[in-house]
């Protein structure tokens, strides 16, 4: 807490970056079973089941630990897990 009691501006950056790291999993999960029924299998789209749990697992951490840098590499794994999985997939594609 914060002298005036407000909430302090670290914590909440953690508190973010667990939330948003989390609520990646089912999200991705969602995304990745729609693209599987529109655009049939390719093996990048395990990425999308791989990277959001350990984005999970990082974020948690993070923020149970208070450690800044693995609680923001959590949200940037859950950030660039789906630009990744459709360079993959376009790669894998051609």
């Amino acid at each position: 807490m914060d002298f005036f009691g407000g909430v302090d501006a670290h914590e909440l950056f953690l508190s973010r970056c667990r939330y948003l790291s989390v609520g990646s999993v089912p999200a991705f999960w969602g995304v990745t079973v729609f693209f599987i029924k529109e655009e049939g299998w390719y093996f990048s789209f395990l990425l999308c089941f791989v990277l959001p749990l350990i984005a999970a697992y990082l974020g948690v951490r993070g923020q149970r630990e208070i450690r800044t840098g693995l609680a923001a590499t959590g949200l940037a794994l859950a950030a660039a897990t789906l630009p990744l999985t459709f360079l993959l997939a376009s790669v894998e594609g051609a």
